[in-house]
C-alpha cells in the first residue's frame, strides 16, 4: 500500500532508494543522534533519500554534489562539498560513517576521513569474502570476492575502520517503517522527471547523462 500522501509516481520512487538507504544507515552503519555521516552524490536517487533519513535519525550530514548544492541543502545537508571546487578528503575529518554510492577513487579516499572504528558502507564498491559467506554464495565466490576486495580491506585495516558492501534486500517490514516517515513528512520523495512509457528510451538516455536530481520515473499509463 502506498503512503496516503503520495502520488503513484512519488510512491514508485521509494522502494529501491528507500530500502537501500535504510539498510545502509540503520542496519549496517547504525547511525546514532549526533554522529557525523558523509553521503556521497547527495543529489542522486539514493542520496536525496539518505540525506533526509540520516537527518531524521539525528545525524550531522555532509554530502558531495556539484550543481545540486541548493537541492541537497533544502533536504537538510549541513555541509555540501562541491567536488568540482574542493576535495572532500581535504575538508572532512573525524567522521563516524560514510555511505558510498560511487565506488572507485571516491570510495578509497573515504577511508581516510573516518575516525578510528568508523564505519563505511558501499553499494558501488567490491563485495567482500564476508559478504559471500553471509549470503551463502559458496567457497569459490568467497575466495574470489576476498581477492577482489583485498585493496579495500587493506585500507580498512590501515585506518582501523569497518568496510561493508551492501546489496539491498526486499523487506515489507522496512517499507512500513519508511511509509510512516513519509506520511509524517519527515522524508519527501525527490523526482527529477516523469516520462511516459512511450518515452522510455528517452528516459534511459537521460539517465545515462548522470545529471538527474532525484529519481527518474516511467509512467505506465
Amino acid at each position: 500500500m502506498k503512503p496516503a500522501n503520495l502520488t503513484f509516481e512519488e510512491a514508485a520512487a521509494i522502494p529501491l532508494v528507500g530500502l537501500t538507504s535504510y539498510q545502509a544507515l540503520h542496519d549496517i552503519l547504525q547511525i546514532k543522534a549526533g554522529e557525523k555521516v558523509l553521503i556521497h552524490a547527495g543529489s542522486g536517487g539514493v542520496g536525496t533519500f539518505a540525506i533526509q533519513l540520516a537527518k531524521s535519525m539525528g545525524a550531522t550530514v555532509a554530502t558531495t554534489a556539484s550543481d545540486g548544492s541548493l537541492l541537497v541543502k533544502t533536504l537538510g545537508a549541513d555541509r555540501v562539498i562541491n567536488y568540482k571546487e574542493e576535495k572532500f578528503e581535504d575538508v572532512l575529518h573525524e567522521y563516524d560513517a560514510v555511505l558510498d554510492t560511487i565506488g572507485g577513487a571516491s570510495l578509497e579516499k573515504s577511508f581516510a576521513i573516518l575516525k578510528e572504528e568508523g564505519r563505511l558502507v558501499s553499494v558501488s564498491g567490491t563485495p567482500t569474502g564476508r559478504f559471500a559467506e553471509e549470503n551463502g554464495l559458496g567457497i569459490v565466490k568467497k575466495i574470489l570476492f576476498s581477492l577482489a576486495s583485498a585493496k579495500l580491506m587493506k585500507l580498512a585495516r590501515k585506518n582501523n575502520v569497518q568496510y561493508t558492501f551492501l546489496f539491498m534486500k526486499p523487506s515489507g517490514e522496512q517499507l512500513q517503517v519508511l511509509t510512516k516517515l513519509l506520511e509524517a513528512e519527515k522524508i519527501k520523495p525527490v523526482i527529477d522527471t516523469v516520462f511516459s512509457f512511450e518515452d522510455a528510451q528517452k528516459a534511459l538516455a537521460y539517465l545515462e547523462k548522470g545529471k538527474a536530481k532525484g529519481k527518474i520515473i516511467i509512467k505506465m499509463k
